[in-house]
């Protein structure tokens, strides 16, 4: 019973079960008097049954505010940390907040609305500090008016975003004024479905900036409550466009990069900006980037670890990203080794083509090459393939990581030339 009141809460909103399992063994490896407290959405159901000396979950009604208080009211006495995972569950991250006692370091509602909407994010950025930012226009309606003025003021090509929806979904690139206003017309169509389908945060509205041709990168970085910035090593990315795909995706993301001490510094200072333009304290932030002549800047910075990113790091780096994102949340030190342990990407493979998936091959011969992690799959044979562009998701992603560079650039390769998706526009007719 004394051991039960000693005990300290660390609250998560959402389900907790794909890392759960490392802040135990953390936990219990160092002792620590830490009861990882997982709320979740009444909608979404019981996700984890049981109760055990480290874990609970609370089932709560977000849309009831006094129920929500209630619940904070009562793990208050013990609680320590409040940490959010995760793009869909930002916005209830931010109904808790107002809710939590003084001492715990959360990040403002308003910098999360800033850091979760894009439109409001390069609005920030550009009163802040216009050379971070690509030049943007932002659309609330579809007219031939609203075309005609963006026509006017951005160079083209541009690139088109949905403000409140995360993985690229219905971005799309337009490199001339007409397939501006088809993917306009052909966003109007799937948008308000998609965002409800994908939880999309805010009104639904357009981003449109002009694009820079340039290599892309991400970088995670801890920012505590004073502004002080903790900066992980970079990723590196290959996009869909380099691999010959008529979509925008990220199909590749690699670490560690090569980039030079120079440019990286350079990187930091416009991270920092940013950071400092959506005044986000107390919280990860997941920072993509692009750099063409030197020149950097921000893609977007999300308040949240980023995809894949805990894998990653713990791979070439021996980082433990989780435990990492509660101690900023504690007010405590991070520790961010940069001593090189390997090579790791992380590889998301789309059918070349629309349609049902017919054949997938190669997976299997995947599982033999020596760098061979992982396999997720999302889709499978029967399913329809649709580009991230209209709304769709990857096939399956594949997770590759050596300590030797030599036979991980070898088995990318491979990888790549065993790996076929075939798909056809109509199902078999019984």
């Amino acid at each position: 019973m004394e051991k039960q009141k000693k005990q300290k809460y660390i609250l998560y909103v959402g389900s907790i079960k794909s890392w759960r399992e490392n802040l135990e063994n953390h936990i219990q490896a160092k002792k620590l008097p830490w009861k990882i407290i997982s709320l979740v959405p009444k909608k979404r159901g019981i996700v984890e049954k049981e109760e055990t000396i480290f874990f609970k979950e609370i089932i709560v009604d977000f849309e009831k505010p006094e129920k929500i208080k209630e619940v904070i009211n009562t793990l208050a006495p013990s609680l320590i940390a409040v940490v959010n995972r995760g793009e869909r569950n930002i916005p209830l991250f931010q109904k808790i907040i107002p809710y939590l006692p003084s001492h715990i370091r959360v990040p403002t509602v308003d910098a999360l609305k800033k850091a979760t909407e894009k439109t409001e994010m390069r609005k920030a950025f550009w009163k802040y500090d216009k050379s971070i930012t690509p030049k943007f226009e932002i659309l609330t309606e579809i007219s031939d008016e609203e075309i005609t003025r963006i026509n006017k003021r951005l160079e083209f090509p541009v690139i088109v975003k949905p403000s409140g929806l995360a993985q690229a979904v219905l971005v799309q690139a337009a490199h001339y004024p007409a397939e501006l206003k088809e993917i306009l017309l052909k966003m109007q169509k799937y948008i308000k479905k998609t965002y409800k389908e994908m939880k999309g945060r805010g009104k639904p509205t357009i981003l449109i900036e002009e694009i820079i041709d340039g290599d892309q990168y991400s970088v995670e970085a801890f920012v505590d409550d004073i502004g002080n910035v903790h900066f992980c090593p970079f990723v590196k990315y290959i996009t869909s466009g380099q691999k010959g795909f008529d979509d925008f995706f990220s199909y590749e993301q690699t670490t560690p990069a090569t980039i030079s001490k120079d440019s990286a510094q350079n990187a930091k200072v416009v991270c920092i900006k940013g950071l400092n333009a959506l005044g986000l304290r107390n919280s990860i932030a997941h920072i993509e980037l692009i750099r063409k002549e030197g020149e950097w800047k921000i893609v977007e910075i999300g308040p949240r670890m980023g995809g894949f990113r805990s894998m990653m790091y713990k791979k070439s780096f021996g980082i433990n990203l989780d435990i990492q994102d509660i101690k900023i949340h504690l007010g405590r030190p991070v520790n961010l080794p940069r001593k090189k342990k390997g090579y790791t990407s992380v590889i998301k493979f789309f059918a070349k083509e629309e349609g049902i998936i017919t054949k997938i091959t190669g997976i299997k011969k995947a599982e033999k090459l020596p760098s061979f992690i992982e396999t997720v799959q999302q889709l499978k044979k029967g399913d329809r393939a649709r580009f991230a562009k209209n709304g769709g998701t990857y096939i399956f992603r594949i997770t590759l990581f050596n300590e030797n560079k030599a036979q991980f650039i070898e088995d990318k390769r491979k990888l790549e030339k065993m790996i076929h998706i075939e798909t056809t526009k109509m199902r078999n007719k019984k």
